[in-house]
């Protein structure tokens, strides 16, 4: 299989934006066009629908800081739950479990917390729950993608939340991740979990922190 390296930012269609968000600003703009032409009270129906368009798909570009022994944030949210479990998929292993809530307005993208390849690929169909249910991350459809890094394995859980029921995951098996770098997007408010090894990495992440992706450090990796 060839390996594919894929960056922390790729170039869109508009800057900023999401490329699937491209459709319906053309619809949007097409639209109001129209209006302007027939009906100019219309007007601001198109130009609502761009600018939703625009605050649901921003895709900003980041700059995630070359610290190999860091561990970022992987999603736009708030931390609802920091605890330990055995994660039994990918890690198998006692692990560090962060718990990510992605507001409907938050930037929708997961990224990668740390350098590493895509070892892991696996979709569950499932319920559509709210990502503040405590029972959302084993019943929801969800997407797990684990990732092996240089000092160990790393699982990333996708989860939809109740409006959006599509989860849009953009990597493949043997796919080489930089930290920072783009895995997937869950719109509408959904949630993103993190498990890591317990003993591997020292969490400074807490509960209730406002995380940016590929940004906020919520972890750095122990001496071995």
């Amino acid at each position: 299989m060839t390996e594919q390296t894929i960056s922390k930012d790729r170039s869109a269609s508009i800057p900023g934006l999401d490329p699937e968000a491209t459709p319906l600003l053309g619809l949007g703009i097409g639209l109001t066009g129209l209006a302007l032409g027939l009906r100019p009270r219309l007007a601001p129906l198109p130009l609502a629908l761009i600018a939703i368009a625009a605050a649901l798909y921003r895709d900003p570009a980041r700059l995630t800081p070359n610290e190999p022994g860091s561990l970022f944030a992987p999603a736009d949210g708030s931390v609802v739950r920091v605890d330990e479990l055995y994660e039994h998929r990918f890690v198998h292993s006692d692990c560090l479990r962060v718990a990510v809530a992605i507001a409907p307005l938050d930037v929708p993208f997961c990224r990668c917390p740390a350098l590493g390849s895509v070892s892991y690929l696996e979709h569950v169909s499932g319920e559509y729950r709210p990502a503040s249910d405590p029972e959302a991350g084993e019943r929801n459809q969800r997407v797990y993608v684990g990732v092996e890094t240089e000092w160990g394995p790393l699982l990333l859980t996708l989860i939809a939340g109740p409006i959006a029921r599509r989860i849009s995951c953009r990597v493949k098996l043997g796919d080489r991740l930089e930290a920072g770098a783009r895995i997937g997007a869950v719109r509408f408010g959904a949630r993103v979990d993190l498990y890591i090894q317990r003993d591997v990495v020292r969490l400074i992440a807490t509960s209730g922190q406002r995380l940016a992706a590929g940004i906020t450090r919520i972890g750095q990796v122990l001496p071995l």
